[in-house]
């Protein structure tokens, strides 16, 4: 594991692990972390459990100090990946779990042999989603209450991680 240091203070940053859910233990750390983000938090929905795409797509999670601290699943279609349901614990927010999390399932993605990634991202984190080389595709739209934009990620054009 690497220990990153944070951009803005010189410190260092916990050292985030990411794995893929194998058991019925982290598919519960999964649904208590999406609970919490898009319940509790965002009051988006409470059918957390209820996704059949979670049968056969890779759900993953991020762990700090041994501690879940953030989720996202990522489903084949095809050639095309679509990323949903990425959610980072409010108090482990800014420590890279998310960006670790997506750089996963986008290489994963391509390991697949994948030749886009697709996701509905919530407006507020489109800055983050850019960052990544994903762009907006079409309208705004609202799921929920929450605004969101369709963003496509071209692999063609990106190198593979070995």
């Amino acid at each position: 594991m690497t220990v990153l240091k944070d951009a803005t203070t010189s410190e260092p940053r916990p050292a985030i692990q990411i794995r893929a859910v194998r058991t019925a233990e982290d598919l519960e750390s999964v649904y208590a972390i999406r609970d919490e983000v898009f319940h509790h938090e965002q009051q988006l929905t409470p059918y957390v459990r209820d996704d059949p795409d979670d049968a056969f797509s890779l759900n993953v999670l991020a762990f700090i100090d041994e501690r879940p601290v953030g989720t996202g699943r990522v489903t084949l279609f095809g050639d095309e990946a679509q990323v949903a349901w990425v959610a980072v614990l409010a108090p482990y927010r800014r420590h890279g779990a998310g960006r670790a999390i997506m750089e996963h399932l986008i290489h994963w993605s391509q390991a697949q042999g994948a030749r886009y990634v697709t996701l509905n991202a919530q407006t507020h984190a489109l800055d983050f989603y850019r960052r990544l080389g994903f762009e907006p595709v079409g309208r705004r739209f609202y799921m929920g209450h929450i605004e969101h934009q369709v963003m496509i990620l071209d692999l063609k054009s990106r190198p593979e991680r070995r």
